[in-house]
C-alpha cells in the first residue's frame, strides 16, 4: 500500500511540475499537429494505399512529437540534484521506472487525443467507425513507445542533444511497434477487423510485455551509471 501511494505521488509530481513549467507539452502538441497537417496535405494526391500511408504517418508523428516529452520526463530530475533525492525515496528503481512510464503514457495519450481526431478530420479516413478497436491499438502502441523511451531516456540525462539522440537510438527498437501499430490502424481504417487485425494486436502486446519487462529489469543498472 505504501509503495502504491509513493508511486501515485511520483506520477503526480511529474505531472504538476510539467503543468507549471509548460516547457514541453505545448511544443509537443504543436509539433504533432503540424506534422499531421503536413502529412495529410499530401494524401489528397494518393489514389491507392491512402489508408496505409495515413497509418504510418500517424504513428511517425506520434513518435517524433512524443520524443520531446519522453526525454523531458527524466532530464527534469537532473536539475539541482533532484535525481539523487529521488533515489533516496523508499522505493525500488523498478517502481521509479514504472512511475516515469506512467507519466509518459499519459502524455502520449494526450498527444494521441489530438493527432487521431485531427487525422480523421483532415483525411476523411473513417477511424471513428471502429473507435474501440482504434483505442486498443493506440493504448498498446503507446505502451511500446513509452517503455522504450523511458528506458533509453535515462542514458542522456546530461546530454544537450538528448532528445535528438533519443529519437535516433530508440527508433530501431520502436520500429516493430510502429510497424505493427500502423498495420493495425490501416486495418481499422479499411474496416477489416478480423484475424489479421488480431495478429497485429497480439504482436503489439508481445512487444509491450518484452519492452516493459526489459525496462523494469535494466533501469536499475542505468541509474547506477
Amino acid at each position: 500500500m505504501r509503495t502504491a501511494t509513493t508511486l501515485y505521488w511520483l506520477v503526480c509530481k511529474d505531472l504538476v511540475s510539467e503543468y507549471r513549467a509548460r516547457q514541453v507539452w505545448p511544443a509537443m502538441l504543436m509539433l504533432g499537429a503540424l506534422v499531421t497537417f503536413l502529412f495529410n496535405a499530401q494524401l489528397d494526391a494518393v489514389v491507392e494505399g491512402k489508408s496505409r500511408m495515413l497509418a504510418i504517418q500517424v504513428w511517425l508523428a506520434i513518435y517524433f512529437a512524443g520524443t520531446l516529452a519522453l526525454h523531458r520526463t527524466l532530464t527534469t530530475e537532473h536539475v539541482d540534484g533532484c535525481w539523487d533525492a529521488l533515489r533516496l525515496y523508499p522505493i525500488t528503481p523498478a517502481w521509479i521506472y514504472t512511475a516515469k512510464l506512467t507519466v509518459n503514457f499519459l502524455v502520449l495519450a494526450a498527444l494521441q487525443a489530438v493527432i487521431l481526431p485531427l487525422c480523421v478530420l483532415l483525411s476523411n479516413v473513417p477511424l471513428q467507425e471502429h473507435a474501440w478497436h482504434m483505442v486498443v491499438v493506440a493504448v498498446l502502441g503507446n505502451i511500446g513507445i513509452s517503455s522504450v523511451g523511458t528506458l533509453l531516456g535515462g542514458l542522456w540525462l546530461c546530454s544537450r542533444q538528448g532528445a535528438s539522440m533519443l529519437a535516433c537510438l530508440a527508433l530501431p527498437l520502436v520500429a516493430p511497434v510502429i510497424l505493427a501499430a500502423s498495420e493495425a490502424t490501416r486495418l481499422v481504417a479499411d474496416s477489416e477487423i478480423g484475424p489479421q487485425w488480431w495478429r497485429w494486436v497480439g504482436l503489439l502486446g508481445v512487444f509491450d510485455v518484452v519492452f516493459v519487462t526489459a525496462g523494469i529489469v535494466l533501469f536499475d543498472f542505468i541509474i547506477e551509471d
